[in-house]
């Protein structure tokens, strides 16, 4: 007897816990299921959006091309060398960024040994003259006063003078003695002896030395390179359809990469040759200023063509069918337009009458009959 009262208590604790399990689970549950439905929506309240506007002013425009370049030198040369020697020391030294004046040595190229070809030849004219005189004394004696002055005004030091003037007789006469023949050898070796001394062609700075003082230099060798500083020239390549448009003479923009600084340059040449990869010609714009230096990186800007009665929004603003939002009482309204010509950010448009009220900036979510609120652009500058 007491063992089955002893099951039916320990069958009343385990229907009990089971049962206030069940109850907690439950009321967990419910719990979970309140706290996972969303709140309330509130209701959207009517909202009238602001927007940029702009005022239509059609007119004239000037389409520019922007191009980019480095600058070289209007004024450059290489210095190379036509005789053979060891390059000397003069001042200044040859060395990079050295500047020069026009008719300033640059180089010395040793000479003594054919300096001294030149003077043992200036002797042998000088013999050959005199030998000639007292025939020239006979037969010409005319000729032989003007030959007698020539030799006092010999120098050996110095290059030789002119011959004296003759006639056709006494020209056969001296050129059958050889005089003429060696006249001209002398003339020769006197010009190729200034060779040896290289002179600055105009005022400008050695942007590069290949050679220095002791240095062997040969025939036809690189020596460095010479320009004259402020006077520069920038190479832009534009598109070939825009060349037709841009003449010699016309004044470009120019402004550096590294500031802001702007310079004023001209169209100085225009290649008549298409590149056939690119399809772009190139055109040289000349600039001077000493501010400039050679290698910087320039930006330009090229007045190609003008269109009239047009007028310039954000290319962003067309729709694929040629369409913009303009303002009428506060709403939205879609219109044709005609863009005759785009370039990188604007498009050039026909079709919008003066004082029109359009969309300065690209709107997202617009719609035609949408209400706004128009904000003049000019207000938010």
């Amino acid at each position: 007897m007491s063992k089955n009262t002893s099951l039916k208590t320990v069958r009343k604790w385990i229907l009990f816990f089971v049962g206030f399990v069940v109850i907690a689970l439950s009321f967990q549950l419910s719990k979970l299921i309140i706290d996972s439905n969303p709140p309330p929506r509130k209701k959207a309240e009517n909202t009238v959006k602001e927007v940029y506007t702009l005022k239509a002013k059609n007119g004239p425009l000037q389409v520019q091309i922007p191009s980019k370049g480095v600058l070289q030198a209007y004024k450059r040369i290489q210095i190379t060398s036509r005789v053979q020697g060891v390059m000397q020391t003069i001042n200044p030294l040859f060395k990079t960024g050295q500047s020069y004046k026009k008719g300033q040595q640059l180089v010395q190229i040793a000479s003594s040994e054919f300096r001294s070809n030149v003077i043992a030849q200036r002797a042998s004219l000088y013999n050959l003259i005199t030998s000639v005189l007292p025939d020239l004394q006979l037969d010409f004696p005319k000729a032989y006063e003007l030959w007698s002055a020539y030799l006092k005004s010999f120098d050996l030091k110095k290059p030789v003078p002119s011959l004296p003037k003759m006639d056709e007789k006494v020209r056969l006469f001296v050129s059958g003695r050889g005089v003429i023949s060696s006249y001209y050898t002398l003339q020769n070796l006197e010009k190729t002896l200034t060779f040896y001394k290289i002179k600055a062609p105009f005022n400008g700075v050695l942007v590069g030395a290949n050679v220095t003082e002791g240095s062997l230099i040969r025939p036809g060798q690189d020596l460095g390179e010479f320009i004259a500083p402020g006077d520069y020239e920038l190479r832009v390549a534009l598109p070939r359809s825009y060349v037709s448009n841009i003449t010699e003479g016309a004044e470009v923009k120019v402004k550096s990469i590294d500031d802001e600084r702007i310079y004023t340059g001209i169209v100085s040449r225009i290649n008549a040759m298409v590149d056939s990869q690119t399809q772009s010609v190139k055109v040289f714009i000349r600039l001077r200023d000493k501010n400039l230096k050679e290698g910087m990186f320039m930006n330009a800007e090229i007045n190609a063509m003008e269109f009239n009665n047009v007028f310039a929004v954000d290319r962003g603003l067309l729709n694929e069918s040629q369409e913009l939002f303009v303002v009428q009482d506060n709403m939205l309204n879609l219109k044709k337009v005609n863009p005759i010509h785009f370039t990188e950010t604007l498009a050039l448009i026909q079709g919008l009458t003066d004082g029109e009220e359009i969309v300065a900036q690209p709107l997202i979510g617009a719609y035609e009959g949408m209400e706004v609120s128009p904000i003049s652009f000019e207000q938010k500058k």
